[in-house]
């Protein structure tokens, strides 16, 4: 939670109330709980929501948490409004993004065929060639709670919420990044395209010549978090 914590005091200098937790493969909840990642983020989130007594909730997902976020708010109504913060719809389908169509067709097939121990080899031998993909894989393996490259790749593809999009009636502000070096672009239509029962839909592409083009638009994070405190405010115009 550490690397969060400036952000969530300027949301606090700004009048919010910030609940800032870490869920199943997490932090401390892996670390010294040995709790490691489901794609159910509802299970947390319920429970953040119940102890404190919540229901008037804006729900902010970064990164991985930007799939998280939306699919716990698919399920709880009392989340009002979504950020989406970067974009991830399925992470098995980011995994295999820029790999050759190829070798993207084959390890579909081999996943769907459930040959482990195929795509065992082709995973090792990539993660040799590759320190991204090792670290990627070896990182996975750690918080995801399994043991083989198989296990990590059927894990991963659990992780996506164009299954539940259609649920998702808030708010909803995506944000995104024009050079994303995790997340391309044209990631952003598909999911934009579901979203069809939210209750607004908000789109905000952060630019080169803003410094907010990477990945969770690092470089000018506090344009960032004043969008969507205006967003907020706009949404939801009187706040306590």
């Amino acid at each position: 939670m550490e690397e969060f914590v400036p952000m969530m005091l300027y949301l606090r200098e700004n009048g919010f109330a910030v609940y800032l937790f870490e869920g199943p493969g997490q932090g401390g909840a892996l670390r010294k709980e040995g709790l490691t990642f489901i794609p159910q983020w509802e299970i947390p989130v319920k429970t953040i929501l119940d102890f404190y007594n919540l229901n008037d909730v804006t729900i902010i997902g970064l990164s991985l948490g930007e799939m998280l976020a939306p699919r716990a708010a698919a399920f709880e109504g009392r989340i009002k409004r979504v950020v989406a913060w970067s974009l991830l719809p399925n992470l098995f389908d980011l995994f295999l993004y820029d790999m050759p169509k190829s070798f993207q067709q084959l390890t579909r097939l081999l996943m769907e065929m459930e040959n482990e121990e195929v795509i065992n080899l082709i995973m090792k031998s990539l993660m040799k060639k590759d320190p991204l993909i090792e670290w990627a894989i070896n990182h996975g393996i750690h918080n995801m709670g399994v043991h083989t490259p198989y296990e990590y790749l059927k894990k991963i593809n659990q992780f996506q919420y164009m299954d539940v999009a259609n649920k998702i009636t808030q708010d909803f502000l995506l944000i995104g990044a024009e050079k994303d070096h995790f997340i391309p672009v044209e990631f952003y239509k598909p999911v934009i395209d579901e979203l069809k029962n939210v209750n607004s839909l908000t789109y905000r592409l952060f630019t080169e010549k803003e410094s907010a083009e990477n990945h969770c638009n690092a470089g000018n994070t506090k344009l960032v978090l004043d969008t969507i405190i205006n967003w907020i405010n706009v949404v939801k115009p009187f706040l306590n």
